[in-house]
């Protein structure tokens, strides 16, 4: 002021800026923030003007957007956090909407970890406002969120600046977490890019898109504005009195020149600005448009007519625009307002409508009953699993309730559809849809049907324990069963083994002839003829022994030495151990008749490529199932399912079957596991299951949130299934009313056929047919050497056989 200045642009800093503007209002100097808390109609400080709109007003219509009537967390760290915390406070009117609001302060930024975890050791839900200086003070305590892990499902964080574009998030989006947050930016339009793309010119200072850079350039062009706007009324001052004062106080400082003002800013006296007044009537009648949108503002200096663009980031979705707050118009939003309503008299004494979908064998059309034409609404003309488990339901609840059962709308179980986070099904019909397009009420105050419990549907309605466990499982349909061979008594041992036989049969043959040969004991009395000891162990009858083991029968010959009786010995036993697990295993080969699946789970599937076929159903869990997994063999599978898509995919579990039926083999359908026990017992009983599930997760009975029965409905399931209720009637629907029956030549044996014992047949024919050709070839050979020697061309030799 001393140096002729007429007003300032003083960037904010919390401990420095209550001196500034003291000072400021008692020296009538106009004074610029590009930052700071944001002004207020009550600051009695008028000569400070502040670019930045206070958010109170927005942070409190989004909690009432969201029906936050219980505790809500304040996170703060200035003293200004508690002027806003007052404003917070005084927001809310009693008896209307009132939260409670408890207050944590943080002295250090870096370490806040004990503050976070008491909050985090709370009840749920947590529903947190943080309300921080900086943009690095936000990323510091968000960092040490990740760390607690207080990045999880039931906590919604409301950011009270104005950057939330600016901030990492990334971290944030697959932990359940809901944040919302404001921003004032508007970087978009032609002007704005331009201006930007102009003030990246300059190197005095590096311009990003932040609120600081927005709000730095935004107060300059206002101060701009301002002086244009004083330079052209500057003409029109012609008052005497006012110009005389101006320079006697222009003379007393030496200074004649008016342009060059100087002021005593020191000392006992201050002087005060004569000029502040009219320079602050000139910010204030300044209206333009810059990169914090519009700019006006009302006779106390506080900025009007802004706009905050909301953004929101929820589970798997990444941070975005999802509506607007001004202070005239309040919070536009396309997000679904949550209801909460109390219990009310009413709703303790009307019927319930219980939704559900027709699939068998959960909810069918009776049968043998004609229901052309008839309502279905009252349940009257449906049966199954789904029927009976809601009057058991009705039965073991504590507290009683009517009801009456409609098939869902749309024929959909529910899936959340991408645009404003809207629901089809019988998810849909449970909740309200007031923010979809064409959106209603909810219709629909229990959903009992095969609904999969997943985190996406839980996270819209609530759900009880799972009344019954599946899982997606595999397909196929039945191999034609496999009969016996001619040579099937050659099935209980392997190929492998058969030869290791034949090896070890001939091995334990020579090592009994060289044993007969080297131990003296085998040889015998003298030849009577010759005059040598005779061995009887010789080649052949080594082997016919061996072979006479091997058979379980006896031989003329047996070893006379230790050493060749050691070794028939140990044959003996391992010929005993060989034959009697043979013959326990050759009648299971022999009597049953095998099926042998082309594959044995999701692995062979994915190795047969073109071979065999596979998909699933093109919406609901077991699509999302495999859409999501990074399982390497189930992300194979989705990518081919999905370059098939058409070809592969089904609208519905019997066009599905169905096609399994029809392929001869050449597709599998993935399916969850009780719609496969179930088809598998449908006649014509051509399919079946192979493998394990691929997933593991349960059918429960869905309410709305908050729903007044719903601890009721949960204790009841229990009930039933601790009672064995739920294993009867799945017993009732699945196995009692099955048309296949069970396999019971599995467990019982049956006569054997022709076409079992063929091959001995075959192999006793042909031992048979080779005895008489050797037996002719003997008589031929010795009638040859008869003759030979009656002619006397070959010496006499004694061919007599023992």
């Amino acid at each position: 002021m001393m140096e002729g200045a007429q007003m300032m642009i003083v960037d904010y800093h919390p401990t420095t800026y209550g001196s500034v503007q003291s000072y400021a209002h008692y020296l009538n100097l106009p004074t610029l923030v590009p930052g700071g808390t944001g002004s207020s109609a009550y600051d009695p400080y008028k000569y400070d003007i502040s670019l930045l709109p206070p958010t109170i007003g927005a942070i409190v219509a989004v909690i009432k957007h969201f029906q936050w009537n219980n505790v809500v967390y304040y996170i703060f760290d200035t003293n200004d956090g508690l002027l806003r915390l007052q404003s917070l406070y005084q927001s809310f009117v009693p008896g209307d909407f009132n939260p409670v609001i408890r207050a944590r302060r943080i002295s250090n930024i870096s370490h806040c970890y004990d503050v976070l975890r008491k909050i985090d050791r709370s009840p749920p839900p947590k529903r947190i406002i943080l309300d921080l200086s900086t943009k690095e003070a936000y990323e510091s305590v968000l960092h040490q969120i990740v760390d607690v892990g207080m990045n999880r499902d039931g906590y919604h964080y409301i950011l009270g600046g104005l950057g939330i574009t600016e901030l990492d998030l990334s971290t944030f989006v697959f932990g359940g977490v809901n944040i919302t947050g404001f921003s004032i930016v508007d970087n978009e339009t032609a002007e704005n890019v331009k201006l930007l793309d102009d003030a990246r010119g300059y190197e005095l200072h590096p311009v990003g898109d932040s609120v600081e850079d927005a709000m730095v350039i935004d107060t300059v062009h206002v101060l701009l504005l301002a002086a244009k706007q004083l330079n052209d009324d500057r003409y029109n001052i012609n008052d005497d009195i006012y110009s005389s004062r101006r320079r006697d106080r222009y003379s007393r400082y030496g200074n004649t020149n008016p342009n060059a003002q100087s002021y005593n800013c020191s000392g006992v006296s201050l002087e005060q600005s004569f000029d502040g007044d009219m320079i602050l009537q000139a910010l204030k009648r300044v209206t333009t448009y810059g990169l914090t949108g519009n700019i006006e503002f009302d006779k106390n200096g506080v900025r009007q007519n802004y706009i905050f663009k909301v953004y929101q980031l929820e589970h798997k979705v990444p941070l975005r625009q999802v509506g607007f707050w001004t202070p005239k118009l309040g919070f536009n939003t396309t997000l679904p307002k949550p209801e909460v309503k109390e219990i009310q008299k009413d709703d303790l004494n009307r019927t319930l409508r219980v939704t559900t979908i027709e699939e068998e064998p959960f909810v069918q059309k009776k049968k043998g009953t004609d229901v052309s034409g008839a309502p279905l609404v009252d349940g009257k003309y449906l049966e199954g699993f789904c029927i009976d488990l809601a009057a058991e339901l009705q039965k073991a609840s504590s507290r009683h309730f009517d009801y009456y059962i409609d098939l869902v709308g749309d024929k959909n179980y529910g899936s959340r559809k991408e645009d404003y986070g809207c629901w089809d099904g019988m998810i849909g019909e449970l909740i309200s849809s007031r923010g979809c397009p064409n959106g209603t009420r909810k219709k629909a105050d229990i959903a009992i049907a095969p609904l999969t419990i997943n985190e996406e549907r839980q996270r819209a309605v609530d759900f009880t324990k799972p009344f019954m466990k599946t899982g997606i499982s595999i397909m196929i349909k039945k191999p034609d069963k496999e009969k016996p061979g001619v040579f099937s008594f050659m099935y209980p041992l392997s190929n492998s083994v058969w030869l290791c036989v034949m090896v070890a049969f001939v091995a334990v043959s020579l090592v009994l002839f060289f044993v007969g040969r080297w131990s003296p004991y085998e040889w015998g009395d003298l030849d009577p003829k010759g005059g040598l000891p005779i061995n009887n162990f010789n080649l052949l009858n080594t082997f016919w022994f061996s072979l006479g083991a091997l058979m379980q029968q006896g031989s003329d010959t047996f070893p006379r030495s230790y050493s060749g009786r050691i070794v028939g010995s140990a044959w003996w036993f391992f010929t005993l151990i060989l034959i009697s697990s043979y013959t326990a295993n050759l009648a299971a080969f022999l009597t049953i008749e095998r099926l042998t699946p082309p594959i044995s789970g999701a692995d062979d599937l994915v190795k047969k490529g073109s071979d065999m076929g596979y998909g699933t159903l093109n919406s609901g869990s077991s699509k999302t199932f495999f859409e999501t997994s990074n399982v390497p063999t189930y992300m194979k599978m989705w990518n081919y399912m999905e370059a098939n898509f058409d070809q592969v995919m089904t609208t519905d579990v019997k066009k599905g079957v169905e096609k399994v039926r029809n392929s001869k083999g050449k597709y599998a359908f993935l399916l969850e596991s009780a719609y496969n026990v179930y088809h598998n017992q449908r006649k014509p009983c051509n399919t079946m299951k192979v493998g394990h599930n691929l997933d593991s997760k349960g059918y429960g009975v869905a309410t709305p949130q908050h729903f007044h029965l719903k601890n009721q409905l949960n204790l009841a399931v229990l009930k039933l299934r601790e009672t064995g209720q739920l294993m009867k009637l799945e017993q009732k629907w699945w196995y009692s009313k099955g048309m296949c029956g069970t396999n019971k030549q599995d467990a019982t044996t049956s006569a054997l056929t022709l076409s079992n014992v063929s091959g001995i047949f075959h192999i006793l024919v042909g031992g048979l047919l080779l005895s008489m050709i050797v037996a002719l070839c003997e008589y031929v050979i010795h009638q040859r050497i008869r003759k030979l020697r009656e002619r006397g061309r070959m010496k006499k030799v004694d061919f007599s056989f023992d």
